[in-house]
C-alpha cells in the first residue's frame, strides 16, 4: 500500500530557479491568478456591442452632472466616446471648407477617385466628409471616406464603394470637405532616410538604413474637466468635448492652449489643465511644462492677474507621463522623475526631483495603487511609495527575455481593484501587437502571467462594477463576468509545476493515488502527471492524465519516476475552479535505486 504524502505548492509563479532551487513551485500558467495564497481560474469576458476603428491605446470613464456615464477611447485614428452601449466617434475636425469647381475625377470602371484641392494638406489612411456633391460617373460622393494615397500637395485619392460608369470629372460647385485630425501610427517604427540616426553613423546627404530615432505608436492622454472631457493625441493638439452638447457633436481644439503637446493632465481641485512636453509659443519642447489659469482653460498666457505659469524641467530627453497619487503627482522623463504638488501662489505648483526611474517604457506603463505607483522599466518594475525601489519579480526573466522593446510604448498598467492586482500588458519579442500580460498581486506580493490580446483596460473604475478592457478587434469587454469568452467558448486555463522530487529524489518512486483537493469546482479539469528519471532528462518516462470533478474523491495514476510534475487543465465550457495549494498522492518504492 502506498503511503499518502501532502506536498504543498506555494502561491504565485517563479521562472526564476532551477527546479532543485526552488523545491515544488508553480512554473509555468495562463489565465490563472492567485488570491488569498491560492490558485484560480480567471474569470470570463463579455464583449459589447458598439465597434471602433484602429488600435485603442487609452481609456478613461467619468460622469457628466447628469449622471450620465461616458468612456473615452484614443485610437491612433480615432477619438470615441461611449455611452449607454452606443460608441460614437468624435474625432476632431482639422480643418473644413469648400472644394473647388467640380473636384472630383472619375475612371471607367474604377472605384478609385482623384480628389483635387491645392494644400489639401492630407496623409494617406486620414478620414475625409464630404457633403452637398451632385452625380458625376454614374457616383455621388458623400459622406466619410478614407485617404487612399496622396498623389501631391494638390491632389490625393479615395476609393468609393462601386466603380464609375464612365471617364468624367464632377461633383458640382458645392461640395463641403471636413478633414479629421491626421491619424497616427498603429506600430512604433524606426525611422530611416535623410536627417535620421546619430552624429557620425554615416555620411552626409546619404539617406539611412539604420537609425536609433524611434517614431512611436500614437497614444492618448484622456482626463476629464469637470463634466467635459480633455483629449489628447500624443505630440498632438489639445482638445475638448463638450458632454452637455451631446454624443452627435465632436470634439473641438482648446482655444488658448498650446498648439501642441506630448501629454496632459486635468485638477479639478484646483482647477487648471496642464500640458507637459508643450510647444512654448515659438517651437516643440519636449520637457517644457505649462498649466492655464485657474477656472479658465482657454488663457495659458502667465500674468499678474491669473495663475497660469510654466516650467521647464531638466533630465531627460523627452517626458513621457505623469500619474497622480496620494498628496502628489509623479512625473517621469524618459529616465528622470519628480514629485508636483500643487501650492498656491506665487508658482501654483512645485516640482521636487525624485531621482531616475530606470527608463519607463512608456506613457501608460504606471499606474497608482493604494497611494504607491508602479511602473514598468527596461530591466525591472518599481515603485515609488516615498522612495524608488525595484519590486523583486518572480517571473523576470520570463518578461524580460521575451520582450519586443520596439513597442514599448504599448505597454498597458491598469489597477483591477476586484483582486488587488496590477496588469502589464505588453507585446511578446515575436509580436508587434500586445499578445502578454504579467500580473502583480500587490497585497499578496504573488506573479502570474499569460496570453491575452488587449490594448488598453480599465480595472479601478468608480462608475462599473467590472473591468473592462479594449481588443484588437476593434470591441470593448467586460472582464471578470463568467467563466467564458465573449462568443460563449471555453477558456483554456492551466497551471504546471515544475519538477518535484518523489521523497529524497534517491529511488525510483510510484504514484498511484491522488487526493483531488479543489476549494471550488465547476465542471472539470484534467490533472496530469508526468515523472522523468532525472532532473535534466528530457524525456518523460511515465504521464497519466485524470478528469476530476467535484465528485471524484480519489484518482488512480499510475507513474513512476524520481522527479514528478503536475499540470491543471480546463479547456470546458462553465468550467471554473480553485485549487486548494496541496497535493496529496500515494507514493511507494518502485525500485531501479542509482
Amino acid at each position: 500500500m502506498s503511503e499518502l504524502n501532502t506536498i504543498r505548492i506555494p502561491p504565485g509563479i517563479t521562472t526564476l530557479k532551477s527546479d532543485r532551487e526552488t523545491g515544488p513551485r508553480w512554473t509555468a500558467g495562463d489565465m490563472v491568478r492567485f488570491r488569498n495564497g491560492l490558485a484560480q481560474k480567471l474569470g470570463g469576458w463579455q464583449r459589447g456591442d458598439g465597434t471602433f476603428v484602429g488600435k485603442c491605446r487609452a481609456l478613461f470613464d467619468w460622469r457628466s452632472n447628469s449622471q450620465a456615464k461616458y468612456i473615452a477611447l484614443g485610437t491612433n485614428k480615432k477619438l470615441y466616446i461611449w455611452s449607454g452601449g452606443n460608441i460614437y466617434d468624435i474625432t476632431p475636425i482639422r480643418t473644413s471648407g469648400t472644394l473647388g469647381l467640380n473636384p472630383f475625377s472619375m475612371t471607367d470602371t474604377s472605384a478609385v477617385v482623384a480628389v483635387t484641392h491645392n494644400t489639401h494638406g492630407n496623409s494617406a489612411g486620414d478620414y475625409v466628409h464630404y457633403s452637398g456633391a451632385t452625380a458625376a460617373g454614374g457616383i455621388t460622393i458623400d459622406g466619410e471616406y478614407t485617404v487612399t494615397a496622396v498623389t501631391n500637395a494638390n491632389e490625393y485619392t479615395i476609393t468609393h464603394s462601386a466603380a464609375a460608369t464612365s471617364t468624367t470629372t464632377g461633383g458640382g460647385a458645392a461640395v463641403a470637405y471636413q478633414y479629421e485630425i491626421h491619424v497616427g501610427a498603429e506600430d512604433s517604427l524606426y525611422g530611416t532616410g535623410y536627417g535620421t540616426g546619430g552624429y557620425g553613423l554615416s555620411t552626409y546627404g546619404t539617406p539611412r538604413t539604420t537609425t536609433t530615432i524611434l517614431f512611436s505608436a500614437r497614444t492618448w492622454s484622456l482626463d476629464n474637466w469637470g463634466e467635459d472631457l480633455i483629449a489628447n493625441p500624443r505630440g498632438g493638439g489639445i482638445y475638448v468635448w463638450d458632454s452637455s452638447v451631446g454624443t452627435g457633436t465632436r470634439a473641438t481644439a482648446m482655444s488658448g492652449a498650446p498648439s501642441t503637446a506630448l501629454f496632459t493632465m486635468t485638477f479639478n481641485e484646483n482647477r487648471h489643465v496642464m500640458a507637459f512636453g508643450a510647444h512654448d509659443g515659438a517651437a516643440d519642447d519636449p520637457l517644457n511644462t505649462r498649466w492655464c489659469t485657474s477656472e479658465d482653460y482657454t488663457d495659458w498666457t502667465p500674468a499678474e492677474t491669473n495663475t497660469a505659469g510654466d516650467k521647464r524641467l531638466d533630465s531627460g530627453n523627452e517626458l513621457i507621463c505623469a500619474v497622480k497619487a496620494k498628496g502628489e503627482s509623479v512625473v517621469y522623463s524618459n529616465f528622470f522623475m519628480w514629485s508636483m504638488v500643487f501650492t498656491g501662489p506665487p508658482d501654483q505648483f512645485t516640482f521636487k526631483p525624485i531621482g531616475t526611474n530606470g527608463g519607463i517604457l512608456g506613457p501608460n506603463a504606471v499606474v497608482e495603487m493604494d497611494g504607491a505607483v508602479y511602473w514598468l522599466g527596461y530591466q525591472d518594475f518599481y515603485v515609488y511609495d516615498g522612495a524608488v525601489r525595484v519590486i523583486p519579480c518572480e517571473v523576470h526573466n520570463h518578461v524580460f527575455d521575451d520582450f519586443n522593446f520596439v513597442q514599448k510604448a504599448k505597454v498597458h498598467a491598469h489597477v483591477n481593484r476586484l483582486f488587488g492586482e496590477i496588469w502589464w500588458f505588453y507585446c511578446s519579442a515575436g509580436s508587434a501587437e500586445i499578445d502578454k500580460y504579467v500580473i502583480l498581486n500587490v497585497r499578496e506580493n504573488l506573479w502570474s502571467i499569460g496570453s491575452l490580446v488587449r490594448t488598453a483596460a480599465v480595472g479601478d473604475s468608480d462608475l462599473f462594477d467590472v473591468p473592462y478592457a479594449a481588443g484588437a478587434d476593434g470591441y470593448l469587454y467586460d472582464h471578470d463576468t463568467g467563466t467564458d469568452n465573449d462568443v460563449a467558448a471555453a477558456i483554456t486555463a492551466y497551471l504546471e509545476s515544475g519538477g518535484i522530487e518523489i521523497v529524497d529524489g534517491e529511488a525510483m518512486m510510484l504514484i498511484d493515488r491522488f487526493v483531488p483537493d479543489f476549494e471550488t469546482l465547476t465542471g472539470s479539469v484534467d490533472v496530469t502527471f508526468k515523472a522523468k528519471r532525472y532532473p535534466q532528462s528530457s524525456e518523460t518516462i511515465s504521464d497519466t492524465t485524470l478528469n476530476i470533478t467535484s465528485a471524484t474523491e480519489l484518482a488512480r495514476p499510475r507513474v513512476k519516476g524520481r522527479q514528478m510534475s503536475v499540470r491543471i487543465e480546463s479547456n470546458d465550457l462553465l468550467d471554473h475552479w480553485r485549487f486548494g495549494g496541496a497535493l496529496r498522492i500515494g507514493v511507494k518504492p518502485y525500485g531501479k535505486r542509482l
